[in-house]
Order: structure tokens, then sequence, then C-alpha cells
């Protein structure tokens, strides 16, 4: 028999979708904020739990509309196993049409999920904010539940779709050989999500900004389940073929995990990218001076060192930086997305870019 899933007020049943709530922040109001779960389990037993998350930041909207397309009464007659969705892990965020909620007072909350002792020496935080506390009792579930996690989000404002890899990170010798099996299952499920593969910064970097502790990071390197974090577009906006693609996507990384029948269905009307070679995130360039900025180039594009991909002017549209105001990219690379806004000031990225890499993503600490 399949095992139930309880997230929450949702209980699983066999063949049906159920709705939910996981509280989290009590409100001085005498409410409290919750997170909206959906969980829709097939009615035959046995099958895999594919936990599907969206929206920890508030102006990214995509992943919410994916989640609607993707988790429907009409999914349950093909379903083999359980997804178990959650349309808003930052639901003050998405009221506000804001990154992070108010009352977490400008951190990030993708960086608010547990981490392994065993991978980190960073002192622990005596006084946690609400909502990690809230994160923590979720992971949980994650953790006691979960065979896959994709977390879904937005890049700036405007963006293709792509995928971000975790390194897997070990601490002892003996414990590589697990971890290359982890990153090996990993590779497969992104092989099947067909989608470009963009590796995550460098080990140090990416322990330095926490990265770890993101919905993907915590889940891959803290509980050791497969999981990856899917940009889909740009924020504040619904982007329809990316959100058509991504779900078709999702779809075919469900069949590869036995949860849907037949073949692989096609991603369309996206770039798409496998050069050969690792690719790697980076943000590159930067604003050399306090600047108005215009790209001339679009999310998707290929570009070699010394092509333009901006022009810089002052207020007045008289051009700065450079004779001309073009900015030129010292790296071959490909174009992920752009970052908000039209003013930056010195050393501020523009865009951010994907660029030849490491396939190292099994990481010592």
């Amino acid at each position: 028999m399949m095992a139930p899933v309880q997230v929450g007020t949702a209980h699983s049943q066999p063949g049906k979708l159920v709705y939910g709530r996981f509280e989290t922040v009590a409100l001085p109001t005498g409410e409290s904020d919750y997170l909206p779960v959906i969980i829709a389990q097939g009615q035959a037993g046995g099958g895999p739990v594919l936990w599907l998350t969206a929206s920890i930041h508030g102006n990214e909207y995509d992943g919410v509309a994916v989640i609607h397309r993707l988790v429907t009464p009409d999914l349950l007659p093909n379903l083999t196993g359980t997804v178990v969705a959650i349309p808003t892990l930052n639901p003050a965020g998405l009221r506000t049409g804001q990154r992070s909620p108010y009352y977490l007072r400008g951190k990030d909350p993708n960086r608010l999920f547990p981490t392994s002792p065993n991978l980190t020496r960073s002192p622990r935080v005596p006084y946690q904010p609400a909502l990690e506390l809230a994160y923590a009792r979720l992971f949980e579930r994650i953790d006691a539940t979960a065979d896959y996690l994709l977390d879904l989000h937005d890049y700036g404002i405007r963006a293709m779709p792509f995928v971000f890899r975790d390194p897997v990170l070990y601490r002892e010798a003996r414990d590589r050989p697990r971890a290359e099996k982890l990153q090996h299952t990993v590779g497969e499920m992104l092989d099947a999500l067909g989608l470009t593969v963009v590796n995550e910064y460098p080990s140090a970097e990416y322990l330095k900004l926490n990265l770890h502790r993101t919905v993907s990071g915590a889940t891959l390197n803290a509980a050791r389940i497969p999981a990856a974090t899917i940009e889909i577009g740009g924020q504040h906006a619904f982007n329809g073929a990316n959100i058509t693609a991504v779900t078709s996507s999702i779809r075919n990384m469900m069949r590869w995990g036995g949860m849907l029948p037949g073949p692989p269905e096609p991603v369309e009307h996206i770039p798409i990218f496998r050069p050969g070679y690792p690719l790697q995130r980076t943000t590159h360039p930067r604003a050399p001076t306090a600047c108005i900025v215009q790209h001339v180039v679009q999310p998707g594009d290929q570009v070699q060192a010394g092509d333009p991909v901006a022009h810089l002017a002052d207020i007045y549209g008289r051009p700065v930086g450079t004779p001309d105001g073009l900015l030129r990219t010292e790296q071959a690379g490909i174009v992920l997305g752009f970052f908000p806004g039209i003013a930056f000031y010195p050393n501020d990225s523009i865009l951010g870019m994907a660029v030849r890499g490491t396939d190292n993503m099994v990481i010592r600490v």
C-alpha cells in the first residue's frame, strides 16, 4: 500500500487531490501566515514522492502558474506516486509583490533552510527568525517524505528558463561514493527535465553566499534527496511560453521517475543549450560607473568575449564608461537574464551569464 503523506492539515488520499495549510508565522494581529498545500496521489500503490515548491521570493510568479497547470484533477488518472505542491513558500511576500516578507526584515527567505552540521563550521545563530523556525518544521516533512524536489523561481526581470545545479558537499573521504551516487542521480533527473543546466558558484562562494541553505541546496546536502532549482522567467510577471515549457519538462522528469506513463513530450519555444561542456553561473559584466543601462542583447543570446551587451549613458543620454558607451563582455557565454532596474552604480552586475565551468560538482569541504 502507498504510504500516506501528511503536510500540515493536508492528508493524502489515493486517487484524489487534497488541499490544506501548513501554519508558519504567528502575527501580532492574532492570525497567522500559512503555506497552501496541495497533495495529489495516484490510485495505485507505491511510487515516488515529488515535492514542488514555488515563490519563496514573493515577486516570482511563474512557479505558482506551473503548479496550477500541473497539479490538477487531470493528473490523477495516470499518476503513480504522490506530488506535494506548495504554490508559495512566502505568502506575505506574494501578497505585497516583494522578494522577502515584511516580517523578515530584509533577509532572504531562501537562505533559511537547515544545514547539516557535518558540512559547515558556521556557528549556530542563537535567535532564529520565526520564518526560519517554520521552514525547519517544513523541512522535517520534506526529509521524511520526498524522493525528489524541484524549487521553482524566476531570475531577474527578464530571463530564459534554465536549471541551477547545486554541488553535493561532503566532509569525510568515506562519504564521497555516496555523494557521487547522489550527484549522478541528480544528473539523470536534470537530463530528463531537458532544460539548460547551469552549475552553481564554486564551493567557496557557494558556502559564503549560504546557497547550501536554499530550498534545493538544503534538500540535496542536508537531506541527501535529489533536488534542483528551476529558473523559469522574469520576475513580477507571468511568462507564458516559459511556463508551458517548464510544465512539460517537469512532466518529462516525472516520466523518468516512473510517475507518469508514455514517452517524453516536446519542450518547445524556449532556448535550450547543450554545449558539450559544463556551464557555470556568473554575474558579468559589471557597471564601471554610475549609469543608465540599456541592454543590447536578449536572454538566450550567445556572446563572445568582446561583444557588446549593454549601452551605458548618463541621465542626459550621453555615453559613459567608453567613448561609444558600449559595455563589452570579457567572457564568452550565454545571457541568462537581466537584473532589475535601469539605474546602476559602480560594480553593480547588470546581467547574469552562463560560462564554461567545471564538472566537479562533488566537493569536499
